[in-house]
């Protein structure tokens, strides 16, 4: 007997639906339109989720249409162009393997799984073979499987590193995609069809090369290539040596907590960690008597004022009695102080420093003159001088830590070979399997939830609803600055997700169903939920992590 037609609300208008008609179906029923022309229905939100169009449709849900120029549609389009990838680079190199690296340049870097560096033949046909999948409009579906049903078809397909995630996957169902006329299964939301993929490209960077996709929000504009070869170095350095480890996907960490040898996973990557602070404590004694300064710069969560810390350690090992210098008290008066679009006051404007009382102080510091060094205050938005001055000693190093450090414009009257300009990100990228990876920023995005709970009274809803205008304040202050780095610190963990689960989790499950941030919050915990938790005890005090967690041997 047919069901009754239940009531749903569709963009704000409530309608009549057959229970459990994909959303897809139901537009081609009733707004073919939509499905149509160069800014389709690309995806949708279902209850503050966004989900994939072949979504039943449910007694009360609340659906709102995501069209393809759409900002969130992004990441769904930037999954889809990877599942063209997989496809059509097991057409075009039977005999090899290309797999998908990390976020770089603009796009996303992949490497073929050989010694050779990949010709621009190569990459031109791996392109066109992508462009002729496109043109054939190829369907993309979902599928659910039985967790032993999905490990005995990764077995077949001699898929180990799919069968090592899968195998800790604590769900007895599983949503996986499937490209008509491909047996590939692809984890994560996707578009209808190849058809809808508007721009992508792939641009040479030896060895590999670096998949690109449209700019964000704007379909038809193609990203461009920005190529960082010092960054492109620390990230391959990277992966080669958690290879080098056995550490390549969220399956081997599993694997490692599993056998309970967390122990020596955290020493081999905080000795990783050490290694670094030394190197650039010695590069710090190498720099001229009459100018040791370091600037450190990088994005959120970033674990810049730690690594600051530790490098100042080093330091006073070596003989030096370092100087931190804060950027937060050369800030101008509140009311000289420029305002943001929003009206409010931007703290993150350079302009909102005094520079010309930054270098005159910077330079008498270093010249071993005693100085009147500022102090703002945050409650009057004033700032008034020290009564005793501030003398070091001539070649003692000064440390300045801030957004604007590697900006040439923050330290004009520093000649360049008196100062060591070091770029700090969490680039531990983890990946699920050849394709498919969790994002740096989320890294980064993780430690902020949980650093913010912990010390700053916020909720995980705060904390997302805050992170976009944090993203774009990185990519005007920090991420045009970052090739101007000397060295390049990999702040990134490799045992940090599954300790960080233990804080995140709990809070990004608070997040309520009809809260804006809700959808954010669920594809968090879809992370997390492939990784195993791990006992935080483990990790030493003087851990970069215990900025974030607590514990820590510094004060902040």
């Amino acid at each position: 007997m047919k069901q009754e037609n239940l009531a749903v609300e569709i963009e704000g208008v409530e309608v009549e639906v057959e229970p459990g008609t994909p959303i897809i179906q139901f537009l081609a029923e009733t707004r073919p339109q939509d499905l149509q022309g160069p800014d389709p229905v690309a995806i949708a939100s279902v209850n503050g989720r966004r989900t994939s169009l072949h979504e039943p449709i449910s007694p009360g849900d609340r659906i709102r249409l995501i069209r393809l120029s759409n900002p969130h549609c992004q990441t769904t389009i930037q999954r889809t162009v990877l599942f063209l990838l997989a496809v059509a680079a097991e057409d075009v190199f039977p005999d090899n393997r290309v797999c998908v690296e990390f976020s770089y340049g603009g796009g996303i870097y992949c490497e073929l799984d050989r010694e050779e560096p990949m010709t621009s033949g190569e990459i031109t046909r791996l392109e066109a073979r992508m462009r002729e999948i496109v043109a054939e409009d190829r369907p993309l579906t979902p599928q659910t499987f039985g967790l032993r049903a999905l490990l005995k078809i990764y077995q077949r397909q001699g898929d180990e590193r799919s069968y090592r995630t899968a195998r800790y996957l604590r769900r007895d169902a599983l949503t996986f995609y499937r490209m008509e006329g491909s047996p590939r299964l692809y984890y994560g939301r996707q578009l209808p069809s190849t058809g809808y993929v508007r721009t992508f490209s792939l641009a040479p960077d030896s060895p590999g090369f670096v998949l690109l996709t449209n700019r964000k929000g704007r379909v038809d504009v193609p990203a461009v290539h920005q190529p960082q070869p010092g960054f492109l170095a620390t990230l391959r350095e990277y992966t080669q040596w958690a290879d080098a480890i056995g550490l390549q996907d969220t399956g081997c960490l599993n694997e490692v907590i599993v056998r309970g040898e967390t122990d020596n996973l955290v020493q081999i990557a905080e000795a990783r960690h050490s290694q670094f602070f030394v190197d650039a404590a010695r590069k710090v004694a190498d720099l001229p008597l009459d100018g040791r300064l370091v600037l450190l710069a990088g994005p959120s969560s970033s674990g810049k004022t730690t690594s600051a810390k530790r490098i100042m350690v080093h330091l006073r090992v070596l003989g030096f009695e370092p100087f931190a210098l804060s950027l937060d008290n050369y800030f101008v008066d509140r009311e000289d102080t420029p305002r943001a679009e929003d009206g409010d006051y931007d703290y993150e404007a350079l302009e909102a420093l005094r520079i010309d009382k930054f270098n005159e102080d910077l330079q008498a510091l270093m010249a071993g003159e005693p100085v009147h060094l500022p102090r703002y205050d945050f409650h009057s938005g004033t700032s008034r001088l020290d009564d005793e001055p501030t003398r070091v000693e001539r070649g003692q190093p000064l440390i300045v830590e801030g957004i604007h450090a590697l900006n040439p414009a923050l330290t004009p009257a520093i000649p360049r070979d008196e100062k060591l300009l070091i770029y700090v990100s969490a680039l531990s990228h983890l990946n699920i399997d050849r394709f498919s990876y969790i994002k740096t920023t989320h890294s980064r995005l993780f430690r902020r939830i949980v650093r913010d709970a912990q010390f700053r009274g916020y909720t995980a809803s705060e904390t997302l609803a805050r992170w976009p205008k944090v993203r774009r304040g990185e990519e005007k202050h920090i991420f045009p600055h970052q090739n101007n780095a000397d060295l390049f610190f990999n702040s990134g963990l490799v045992y940090e997700l599954p300790v960080l689960k233990l804080w995140a989790e709990p809070r990004l499950a608070a997040v309520s169903s009809d809260d804006p941030n809700y959808g954010l919050a669920r594809t968090l915990i879809d992370l997390l939920s492939l990784l195993l938790p791990m006992d935080a005890g483990t990790v030493p005090p003087t851990s970069l992590l215990r900025e974030f967690i607590g514990g820590s041997a510094f004060d902040y």
